[in-house]
C-alpha cells in the first residue's frame, strides 16, 4: 500500500487544488461576484488561493515521496514529450499562477477575474494531464480505457465543489452551489459506473470503487439534497459534502491505482 500513498497524496490534494480553483472561475462567469463575495470574505480573498498552494504544494511532496530524490523531480521536467514533464509544466505554471493570485489578492483586498480564468486553464490543464498520464500506461488494462480521463477531471472537481462550499457564507450561493453538487455528484456517479463497467471487461475487482461510488457521489448528493430541503444546516451541510467528496475520490483512486500496481 505504501507504493500507491505519494500517488494518492498528489492526485488527491493537487486535485481538490485545481478542481476548487476552477469550480471557482466558473462560479465567476455565472455569478459576477464569484464563489466568494466580498460579504462572504470581508476582504479576505487571498484565504481561498493559500489554502489551494498548501494543498498543491503538499500534493507536490508527495511526487517527491513517489520519485525518490529531488533530482528525479529535475529529470522528470527535462523530456517535454512525456506525461510526467506535462504534469510538472502544469503543475508549475498552476501553482504561479496561485502565487499571483495571493499577492494581488493580499494587496487589493480582491482577485482579478482575469488572473482567476488564467489559473482556470492551468487547473483545466494539470487535471487533464494528470488522466492523460495514466491513460497512456497501454500496459496497464486497468488504467488505459478511455474513462481514466473523465475519471480524474469529474473527481477533481466533484472535490473542488466541495471545498468552494466551505468557503461561502451567503444563503443564495450556498443553495446554486448545492444544485450544482447534486449535478456534478451524478455526472461523478456516471462516470464511476463507468469505470466499473472497464474494470468488469478487464476482469478486475469493482468492490472498493462502488464503496466509493456510494459514500462519494451519492452521500455528497443526498447531503444537499437534505440542505436544500432544510434537513441539515449549511456548515454541517459543506463539511458533509466535502468530506464525502474527498472520500469517495479516495477510494477510487486507490482502487484505481492499487489494481495497476499491487
Amino acid at each position: 500500500m505504501l507504493e500507491i500513498l505519494p500517488l494518492l497524496v498528489f492526485t488527491t490534494l493537487g486535485g481538490i487544488s485545481a478542481g476548487a480553483y476552477a469550480v471557482r472561475a466558473i462560479g465567476i462567469a455565472a455569478n459576477h461576484d464569484g464563489v466568494n463575495t466580498p460579504n462572504d470574505t470581508q476582504g479576505r480573498d487571498w484565504i481561498f488561493p493559500l489554502t489551494c498552494i498548501v494543498l498543491l504544494g503538499v500534493g507536490l511532496l508527495g511526487t517527491l515521496m513517489h520519485l525518490g530524490q529531488p533530482f528525479r523531480f529535475l529529470n522528470g521536467m527535462s523530456n517535454p514529450a512525456s506525461m510526467i514533464s506535462q504534469e510538472s509544466y502544469w503543475a508549475v505554471a498552476f501553482g504561479i499562477v496561485l502565487v499571483v493570485d495571493l499577492v494581488i489578492c493580499k494587496i487589493k483586498g480582491s482577485a482579478m477575474k482575469a488572473v482567476q480564468w488564467i489559473g482556470f486553464v492551468a487547473a483545466f490543464g494539470l487535471m487533464m494531464v494528470t488522466g492523460l498520464a495514466y491513460q497512456a500506461c497501454t500496459f496497464v488494462s486497468v488504467w488505459s480505457g478511455a474513462i481514466t480521463v473523465p475519471l480524474f477531471i469529474v473527481g477533481d472537481f466533484a472535490m473542488g465543489v466541495g471545498l468552494c462550499l466551505a468557503f461561502i457564507k451567503s444563503d443564495g450561493l450556498m443553495r446554486v452551489a448545492h444544485v450544482g453538487n447534486i449535478a456534478l455528484s451524478l455526472g461523478w456517479l456516471a462516470v464511476i459506473v463507468g469505470y466499473m463497467v472497464h474494470l468488469l471487461e478487464v476482469e478486475a475487482s469493482l468492490i472498493l470503487v462502488a464503496i466509493g461510488a456510494i459514500i462519494g457521489p451519492v452521500a455528497a448528493a443526498i447531503a444537499s439534497v437534505c440542505f436544500l430541503k432544510k434537513f441539515l444546516s449549511p456548515r454541517t451541510s459543506a463539511n458533509v459534502v466535502l468530506a464525502c467528496s474527498i472520500l469517495g475520490v479516495l477510494l477510487v483512486r486507490g482502487a484505481f491505482f492499487a489494481a495497476g500496481i499491487l
